[in-house]
Order: C-alpha cells, then sequence, then structure tokens
C-alpha cells in the first residue's frame, strides 16, 4: 500500500466515525488487488468527500452502489438507492411494484466536442520538442524546434512544413515565438546567448549578448509585449529552484530576484497567457518554499522525488503581471482540485482554465519514471468555481499518453475558439461550447426491459431486479431482490395409471396443514377413478392450493392389419384397415423409420406407392397413458416379369412345336402367331408351357411369340419370340395332278398345283370348249369344280400354269384334268 493510498483510507475510516456508521453495515474498499473492511458510512454524505478513489458500498440493508468520487465539487452523484424499495419475500403470484428515482444531473455545461486535427502517424519523433509559448495563435501555427529543424504544424490545413534556417548556433531547445516581431527566439538555457530567425525561415542571428548559465536549466521561456524582450522564470541549478525573473533586451536583465518569501514557491511551469500577453499563468509543476533540494522535506503537497533529493508537488495556480512582475494567488496554494500534473492553458475569452491528461507524483523516485499518465479533463470557470471540475468530451477523446512520454502542451485557439492539446502521438482540439454530436437522452433501463421509473413484476421465483441510469457519461446502477416463496407439493401436473386399479396421491412432507378435494387432510390419499384432485397446503407465510389430473387407462389389444392387395403397381394406391378395431383407441400410421404420422383412423389409404414399403400403426388410448400397441405390414411394388425363354421342339412338314421355360412369378402365358399382332392363350391352357401349330404347309415360316403374365397388369413381360420353317420333301419340285374328286368326302375335293418354292403364280382352267372357267394367282386357292355357283360335269378339262420359283426361275405347263365325282 502506497503512502497516498494510506492517506486516503486514513481518510475515510476518520469521515466515516464522524459522519456516524450502523455497527451492523460494513464498508468494502478494494484496492490493487486488496480488500479492506470499515464501518459503512451515510453514503448519501459521501459525495461531498475529496478523495479520488472509487469504493463499492454493500450493505446489509442496502444494495451494491458503484460511486466515483473525483472532487470536492461533484457535477453528477449517484444517490444512495435508485430503487426504492429493499429487498423482501412474496408469495408466489403477487405482485410487487418497484420504483426507481431519475437522478440528477447538474452539470450544466455542455461536455463539448474532441476533434483528431493530427494523426500521431504524421508527426516526426526526432522533430517533437514543444513549449509553451511556441504557438502562433494569430495565424494557427504549431512550432517545434529540436536537432536544428524548425517543423510548422499548420492547424487549419493540417499540414507540416519543414521550415529552413542556417547559421545554427546550436542544437539547442529553448525558444519561444516572438508574436510582436513573427519570428523564433533561441537559446540554450539561462542567461546564455539569444538568436533570433524569420517565421518564414531564413538565418540565425544574433539579438542579445549572454553568458553560460548553469543556474537556469529548464527554465520557463517566454515573450514580453511590454518590453519586446525574451525572458524566462525560474529554472535550475546548484541544487535549488528558482522563482526570479530575467528579460533580453540586449543583454540580460533581472527582472525580479529570487526571493524566500515563497510567493510564488521556487518552481512551477509558466503555461497560458492572457489575451494581450501582458499576464501570464504559473502551474503546478515542482519545487519547493525555499528551492533547497537536498532538504529533503515537502510541506506544501504530495511529494515529488527527483534523481537527487525531494522537491514538492506544487499544485498551484498563479498569475504573472508582467507591468509590475508581481505574482498573485488564482487559487489556493495547495489546492486539491489540481490532482494531475498535466497540459494546462487559460481561454480568456471565457475566463476558463483547462487541464489536460497527467500524472500524479509519488515520492518514490523510481516509481515516478513509470507513472500511469490519465485521459481525464479539467476545466476551473474562473470567478464562478471553487477549483477544477471533471468533464468528459464527445468525439475523438483523446486516449491517456502512453507512460514515460511527455504529457504534451495546451493552448488556447481565439480564432476558432478551441483548445489545442498537443502531444508526440497527435494534436487534437477541443471545442469546449459545441453541439456538433448531440449528447443521448438519460435512459433508465430495468433488468426487464422496461424503461419506465415504476414496473409490475410477478416473480415466479427468487429474482432479483436491477436498474441502471445512463446519462453519458455517467452511469448509476441499483438492484433488488424479491424473494418467492414458492410453495409448492409433490404433486404433478397429470397422474397417469396404466393397468391399475388405485394410485397413491403424495403432497408432500413439510406442511403445517393439508386439505384434499376429497375431504382429506393428511398428506397423502388413495383414489380409483379419474378425476382432478385438489390439495390446499399451508406454512407459515403462505398458503397454495395444487391439484393432479389423474387419468387410469388399460393397455389396448393386439391387432393386425389387412391391405387390399399386398403387391401393387408403381404409383397405385392401396387400402390398409385394422382387422376388428377396439373402440376408444386411436390408431397412428408410420411408415418404419419415419416417426412422422402419415394418417390416424382404422382405415389407411396409401399414396402412390412408388417402392417396397413397410408400414407400422401405434395403438394407444387416448391420452396416451399405457405403452402402445404396434403392428406392421409390408407393402411390395410389382416389377416386370423376365422375358420368357422359346425355343422349338419338333418341327414337320405341316407343324412345329414350340416350348418356354416357366417365368418366376408368373401365373399365366399368352401366345402370338401373327408375329404379336394378337395374343391369345395356348391350346393347353394358360399355364402350359408348349405349343403344337399344325395346318402349316411345307417349307412355311412362322414367327412365334410368348408373354408372361402376373398378378397385375404391370408385371406384363416383353414377349420371347422365335421363327421356324416347316419341313420341305419335295425341293423345288411342282406337282400338278391330272385329277381330282370334288364329291365332298373331304378327301381330295379341290385340284391344286403343289410346289414349296412357288413365289407368283397363275393358273387358268379351260372346259372343252376352250371357255375361261377358274382363274387365280394364289398358290392356296384350289379349284372346286363348279363355274358360277354350277358344278361342272364329269369329264377332262384344261389348265394353263405360269410361275416364278423363289430363286426367279420361271416355269410354264399346261396339260389335262380328269373331274371325277
Amino acid at each position: 500500500m502506497n503512502k497516498y493510498f494510506t492517506l486516503s483510507f486514513l481518510l475515510v475510516f476518520v469521515t466515516a466515525i464522524l459522519l456516524g456508521f450502523s455497527p451492523g453495515n460494513l464498508l468494502h474498499i478494494q484496492h490493487k488487488g486488496l480488500q479492506y473492511t470499515l464501518p459503512a458510512i451515510n453514503v448519501e454524505r459521501v459525495p461531498a468527500l475529496n478523495l479520488k478513489q472509487k469504493f463499492s458500498i454493500f450493505s446489509k440493508k442496502a444494495h451494491p452502489v458503484s460511486y466515483s468520487f473525483d472532487s470536492a465539487v461533484v457535477p453528477f452523484s449517484c444517490p444512495a438507492k435508485l430503487i426504492v424499495q429493499k429487498d423482501t419475500t412474496i408469495c408466489k403470484g403477487d405482485t410487487v411494484t418497484l420504483t426507481a428515482i431519475k437522478p440528477v444531473h447538474v452539470d450544466s455545461e455542455p461536455p463539448g466536442v474532441w476533434v483528431l486535427l493530427i494523426n500521431g502517424n504524421n508527426i516526426d519523433q526526432t522533430a517533437f520538442n514543444l513549449k509553451s509559448y511556441g504557438y502562433d495563435k494569430i495565424n494557427q501555427y504549431l512550432y517545434s524546434i529540436i536537432n536544428k529543424r524548425i517543423i510548422r504544424y499548420d492547424l487549419k490545413t493540417k499540414i507540416n512544413t519543414e521550415i529552413f534556417a542556417n547559421n545554427w548556433p546550436g542544437n539547442y531547445t529553448e525558444f519561444t515565438y516572438d508574436y510582436t516581431n513573427n519570428r523564433l527566439i533561441l537559446y540554450h538555457a539561462g542567461t546564455d546567448n539569444v538568436y533570433a530567425v524569420p517565421a518564414a525561415g531564413g538565418t540565425w542571428t544574433q539579438i542579445g549578448n549572454g553568458a553560460s548559465d548553469n543556474s537556469s536549466y529548464n527554465a520557463s521561456s517566454f515573450w514580453n509585449p511590454i518590453t519586446n524582450s525574451p525572458g524566462f522564470y525560474g529554472g535550475y541549478g546548484g541544487f535549488t529552484m528558482k522563482n526570479w525573473i530575467y528579460e533580453n533586451a540586449l543583454s540580460w536583465i533581472q527582472k525580479r530576484a529570487n526571493l524566500s518569501d515563497c510567493n510564488p514557491p521556487k518552481g512551477g511551469n509558466l503555461m497560458g497567457t492572457s489575451a494581450d500577453g501582458k499576464t501570464l499563468f504559473l502551474f503546478s509543476g515542482q519545487g519547493s518554499c525555499d528551492g533547497n533540494e537536498l532538504s529533503g522535506t515537502c510541506s506544501l503537497g504530495s511529494p515529488w522525488a527527483t534523481a537527487n533529493g525531494m522537491f514538492c508537488w506544487l499544485k498551484d495556480l498563479y498569475a504573472l503581471d508582467l507591468n509590475t512582475y508581481t505574482f498573485t494567488n488564482i487559487l489556493p496554494v495547495n489546492n486539491s482540485s489540481i490532482q494531475y500534473e498535466g497540459a494546462m492553458t487559460y481561454d480568456y475569452d471565457k475566463n476558463r482554465f483547462y487541464l489536460f491528461g497527467g500524472f500524479q507524483p509519488t515520492g518514490d523516485y523510481p516509481q515516478n519514471q513509470y507513472l500511469v499518465n490519465t485521459n481525464k479533463t479539467f476545466r476551473y470557470n474562473r470567478g464562478t468555481d471553487t477549483g477544477f471540475n471533471q468533464f468528459v468530451g464527445t468525439g475523438a477523446v483523446p486516449p491517456a499518453v502512453p507512460l514515460n512520454t511527455s504529457n504534451g502542451y495546451a493552448y488556447y485557439d481565439p480564432i476558432d475558439k478551441r483548445v489545442i492539446w498537443a502531444r508526440i502521438d497527435g494534436i487534437w482540439a477541443y471545442y469546449p461550447d459545441s453541439s456538433l454530436i448531440k449528447q443521448p437522452k438519460p435512459t433508465l433501463v430495468w433488468s426487464t426491459g422496461d424503461t419506465t421509473t415504476t414496473i409490475k413484476v410477478h416473480p415466479s421465483q427468487t429474482t432479483t431486479y436491477s436498474v441502471t441510469y445512463t446519462d453519458s457519461p455517467y452511469v448509476c446502477k441499483d438492484q433488488v431482490t424479491i424473494k418467492v416463496d414458492a410453495l409448492k407439493t409433490q404433486l404433478t401436473a397429470t397422474t397417469t395409471v396404466c393397468n391399475d386399479t388405485t394410485r397413491v396421491l403424495n403432497a408432500g412432507s413439510g406442511f403445517t396443514s393439508y386439505l384434499w378435494s376429497t375431504g382429506n387432510t393428511t398428506s397423502t390419499i388413495t383414489v380409483d377413478s379419474s378425476g382432478v384432485y385438489k390439495v390446499t397446503v399451508t406454512d407459515s407465510l403462505c398458503k397454495v392450493t395444487d391439484s393432479t389430473k389423474v387419468q387410469f387407462a388399460t393397455s389396448p389389444k393386439p391387432f393386425t392389419i389387412q391391405a387390399s392387395s399386398d403387391t401393387v403397381c408403381p404409383g397405385a394406391k392401396d387400402t390398409l384397415s385394422i382387422i376388428s378395431p377396439e373402440t376408444g383407441v386411436i390408431y397412428n400410421w408410420y411408415k418404419v423409420g419415419n416417426n412422422t404420422i402419415l394418417f390416424t383412423g382404422n382405415t389407411y389409404i396409401t399414396p402412390a406407392i412408388s417402392q417396397s414399403a413397410n408400414y407400422v400403426v401405434l395403438a394407444n388410448t387416448n391420452p396416451p397413458i399405457c405403452a402402445a400397441t404396434s403392428a406392421t405390414i409390408s407393402i411390395q411394388v410389382a416389377t416386370t416379369l423376365s422375358t420368357p425363354v422359346v425355343k422349338v421342339d419338333t418341327i414337320t412338314a405341316n407343324s412345329v412345336l414350340f416350348s418356354w421355360l416357366p417365368v418366376p412369378g408368373a401365373i399365366s402365358y399368352l401366345i402370338s402367331l401373327d408375329n404379336g399382332a394378337t395374343f391369345q392363350l395356348p391350346a393347353a391352357g394358360p399355364t402350359a408351357l408348349e405349343e403344337l401349330v399344325t395346318g402349316l404347309g411345307p417349307n412355311q415360316t412362322i414367327n412365334f411369340q410368348v408373354k408372361a403374365l402376373g398378378k397385375k397388369a404391370c408385371q406384363e413381360s416383353v414377349p420371347g419370340s422365335i421363327s421356324a420353317t416347316t419341313l420341305n420333301p419335295i425341293g423345288d419340285a411342282i406337282f400338278i395332278p391330272n385329277s381330282f374328286t370334288p364329291n365332298g368326302d373331304g378327301n381330295n375335293d379341290l385340284f391344286f398345283v403343289y410346289g414349296n418354292t412357288i413365289k407368283t403364280m397363275k393358273l387358268s382352267i379351260y372346259n372343252q370348249w376352250g371357255q375361261l372357267i377358274f382363274y387365280t394367282t394364289t398358290q392356296s386357292q384350289g379349284w372346286d369344280g363348279s363355274y358360277s355357283g354350277t358344278k361342272m360335269p364329269v369329264g377332262v378339262y384344261y389348265y394353263s400354269f405360269e410361275a416364278t420359283l423363289q430363286n426367279n426361275e420361271k416355269v410354264k405347263r399346261s396339260g389335262s384334268i380328269t373331274l371325277i365325282r
């Protein structure tokens, strides 16, 4: 625990005693990983404390509320309790009204807007060395001199320009801007020679004489428009700090001696000026009353260690009148509102001082090398405020400056009415009275999502409700816990009984009293019928009525499913039915492997079936109390039968015997003798596996087809086919009989020309007088011995025959035939 926190810790403890505390309440403070417990103070009086710590206050009677104490004058403070109600216990089902108090934001000044003018990437760190009075407020130029380079930052155009200069006196870094003559003044330190160069660039020229000075290092340089001279305040050397003032017109002249009256203390930094430049402001810094670094004591403020000894942290603000070279206190010495050693400047248009960033020095020199900068901002309205008050701007708010880097300098820009904060990582502009960025309206939000100050809640279980009030950047929070006496029995909403006749209902133990809807007053009752049973139980605080719906049921009987057809054609529907369905039982149909209900009922007409499927039916009572009874059925999709394999068994001159192998699944067969034009049953019956084709002539070819039939028309196979030719015992010979007997006895009744290889023919028959009585070109058409329906008499007749054979040979014959009856 460091000295600074020890002091704050003791201050809180003493204040708690002075303000009063309740012995039952504790104040828990967490700081740097350690927690400290103190008596809880009156939280409504806490904001008046002048502390720089953040606490969480917890009370057995109040809820956690976060407070941040940043100054003696608090622009905004959270009330001790946002929620009026305290923690409480209610019965389940009760309604609670919660009310929140909206805090009052007393800070009436606008937050202002930050704008990043020049990004740190556009700053050459090797050429960045600013000074309090290195700003040309007329042209809005900011100058840096280091490593024999002059860099000008144009805050209007945001362009950096290097100014050429020659005849450098040395690598000097102490400079100021002479706004009277528009030039830059440069010297080594203290009362050394003084040099000047035009602001636009040129040659360094010595304008004042001096000598080496080892007593005024790190003095604050300035320009005096009254004497038209550069000057400096203070400085360090010989183990002492100074509060003298020197000016140089042609040579250095002491305007104020190194006084020991401690007004001001020896040390500090000149930062900021009045509009006419005739009043300068001395702010904070390190020093002491007597200036003796080796004394090792500090009586003005928190210690600030150095490498060789110890100086004080000067938390002061003085005005320096350049007419009289006298200092006047603006704030009381060692002012507590100066919380950080940061960059200060003065807005003379609104008579406001601004303090940006900085750190809080400690008495530990090694630690001072690694102090953490802040990006907090403060303002002090002279004549209105009693000290610096923290504020938070919007927009591109500058972050905290990294460790071991300068916090930079601040300047007032009267042209654009803004404050410039220039640092090595960027140059920002702060517009104090800007409303460019609209501030969000204050919001009050409950954890329920409600935004009204009063809400009604109906917690069913113990619930903590929180509320957050946001008035950017301030946030206040509070919470309240509503404990619900969730009085509940062991009854479930539904009690099901399967294949049993009674059931014991148990309301649970530990209640003060019981009253069932049956009139029983015990914790358990036995029931034997369906219905709703209620019980009212009480404890020391609440009463609740609970109920259970009792349902008795018996498992469904086993059942079977029948189908209109166990085999269907693709795309056909089927009708599935429960055989002897049971009354009061619900039958749900599913496909095996899919838990989506297809149908509920006794008979299910399937949609078009494209592939074989198994169907399952689950039978249960309504509601489904017992385990379901199930049955399944398989429906097959018919497929086309395989094509019959046909062969020829026996061939004669007048017949052919065809046969075929059995086709699996076939129930009958059809044959065709006309090349598939028509089909008929086999002569031996529908299931025959052979067919004898007779009545054929020699050398006659016949095409034979067989197709198999199944149970469904869609099973009909593709016909199997084969061709056969009858025998031809006489070859290409042509035989013409010389007689025939058309007497109707069925034997030799027609006169034919016989030949197995006749392709075309002409047959003419004449009587004895040469009259044509018969003519044909068809071999199968024979003469029956008549002419025009009249039977010709017995006798001799003559024929003429012409034919073309299959080998294209021409044949002509003629002769006589005898008609015999």
